[in-house]
């Protein structure tokens, strides 16, 4: 398969994409960002690359050659990417998706650094989790680039749904499925949360503000992770990791997806 310049066409189709990433198509950044999507059974249909690239290199997909300046051109102010793939937005994932998956449920409450969202999906996956719900994200969509680049493409691995409390406590009360919130001062220490049988929903914070008030209030339980007096809290993805760790023989791990 040779390697052949971009169209005007192709180009025009990048930059919607770029700009409603949920609409129709996805830019994916990286090659092995690129391979865990397929992975996932993201429908990819070309590579686009500003260095010498061979064919043979890109799944078998067609490539097509960019210049530098048309890619600064695409990305603007955003990361440049010297090598991506469009892809067909795969379907929104939903609560039920989460009814029907082995694995804790765990929840992202006003944590907006794509950075700490996309290492807690990966952790997720690679702990045996359900999902992940965010809450008050302010993300532009779940197919944002910077989250699909910090989960590195894990994102298509599992749910990751954007939802709202009144909906998640609605999903939560049909599934039967107990809230545990995240909290330092929390009333249960991480071995007894890990005890707690069946599924669970564990709630996280953002470093500063912790969950909100009404998370805290729909709560079964406060869980608390010991650490040094010298400090006062840990970065939630970290705190996310330490809490599925701990509940990793309660969840069932899928051997053929690792973390990354």
């Amino acid at each position: 398969m040779s390697v052949i310049d971009a169209s005007e066409g192709e180009l025009r189709g990048i930059r919607a994409a770029l700009k409603a990433p949920a609409r129709r198509m996805v830019v994916i950044d990286d090659l092995q960002n690129v391979a865990t999507a397929i992975r996932a059974g993201v429908d990819v249909r070309v590579v686009f690359s500003t260095h010498e690239f061979e064919a043979a290199e890109a799944f078998g997909l067609p490539v097509r050659r960019l210049t530098k300046g048309s890619a600064v051109g695409l990305f603007g102010a955003e990361r440049l990417s010297r090598t991506f793939a469009l892809a067909v937005a795969p379907k929104a994932a939903s609560l039920d998706d989460l009814r029907r998956r082995s694995g804790d449920v765990v929840v992202l409450d006003g944590v907006r650094l794509a950075g700490n969202i996309g290492a807690v999906v990966r952790t997720t996956v690679a702990l045996g989790g359900a999902g992940v719900v965010l809450l008050d994200s302010q993300l532009p969509s779940i197919l944002d680039r910077r989250l699909i680049r910090a989960s590195r493409g894990l994102i298509f691995a599992l749910p990751v749904v954007a939802t709202s409390p009144g909906e998640l406590f609605s999903f939560m009360r049909s599934a039967e499925l107990p809230l545990f919130v995240a909290d330092a001062e929390g009333s249960l220490g991480i071995d007894a949360y890990s005890a707690i049988p069946g599924r669970t929903v564990i709630a996280f914070g953002s470093e500063r503000r912790g969950c909100s008030a009404v998370l805290r209030a729909a709560a079964a339980g406060s869980v608390s992770i010991p650490t040094s007096a010298d400090v006062d809290s840990l970065n939630v993805s970290v705190a996310a990791g330490i809490a599925m760790h701990a509940r990793r023989h309660h969840n069932s791990t899928d051997a053929r997806v690792h973390a990354q």
